[in-house]
């Protein structure tokens, strides 16, 4: 009797953990995914974070331009939800790109141009620009992003438009300062190796006087050819 009774038990139990395991394979826990970044892109000033949604909602915060932030939605009505001191807040979409083509500022890069070797290094804000070094020459020149595009220049000088954003294939611009000169972005999302590595998410440059420039994702200048011969090549890419 103690085994029938036995016997009977074991078959519920294993009626009852078959079935939660069915259960686990057909309703999987739920888990959040993962958010993506985005970029603040502004002209001046900083970006609003908010407590909700609205341009109504109570500010409880602000963001400078080409800072990071975790996006972890973006609604039809124009809003972004975004991770902001630990919490969630919202900023207005028309403010962020979900790209980047500034260079890791934890990085140094080192080129090849005319079969010299050059290492540039981050060294701090100018005038609200990025300030990077070639150590070799000690020669300094700038970056900067916004929702317009990436550009560089000089202290004290001319600046010039590197990519116009948003970026889109066809899209074209003129230069500052010769409008003789135009520039069009041929292609995007590519795929592209050089001797520092494999870069995904290229973006590709084309100026009307045959001169093509490569861009990476987070790195920025890769690659630089002329009628089908490298001018200039990321060959390197180290901590500072």
């Amino acid at each position: 009797m103690e085994g029938g009774i036995f016997l009977k038990s074991s078959k519920v139990l294993y009626v009852l953990i078959s079935f939660i395991v069915a259960f686990c394979f057909i309703s999987p826990v739920q888990t959040e995914a993962a958010p993506s970044v985005g970029y603040v892109a502004i002209d001046s000033g900083s970006l609003n974070v908010r407590s909700a949604p609205s341009t109504k909602a109570k500010v409880i915060g602000s963001l400078k331009n080409n800072v990071s932030v975790s996006v972890y939605s973006q609604s039809k009505t124009g809003w972004s939800e975004i991770g902001y001191k630990g919490k969630r807040a919202y900023v207005a979409s028309q403010y962020l790109r979900m790209y980047s083509f500034l260079p890791d500022k934890t990085k140094a890069y080192t080129y090849k141009a005319d079969g010299e070797l050059s290492t540039n290094v981050y060294v701090g804000k100018y005038n609200g620009w990025d300030e990077w070094m070639d150590v070799d020459s000690e020669e300094s020149y700038l970056l900067y992003e916004n929702q317009k595009g990436l550009y560089v220049g000089w202290p004290e000088s001319e600046y010039y438009t590197d990519i116009a954003y948003p970026v889109k294939i066809g899209k074209k611009w003129t230069d500052a300062f010769d409008e003789s000169l135009t520039y069009t972005i041929t292609g995007s999302g590519n795929v592209l190796t050089t001797a520092a590595g494999r870069f995904s998410g290229v973006v590709t440059v084309k100026s009307s006087d045959g001169y093509i420039s490569y861009y990476a994702k987070n790195h920025g200048f890769i690659k630089g050819t002329y009628k089908g011969k490298t001018t200039s090549e990321l060959v390197k890419i180290t901590k500072k």
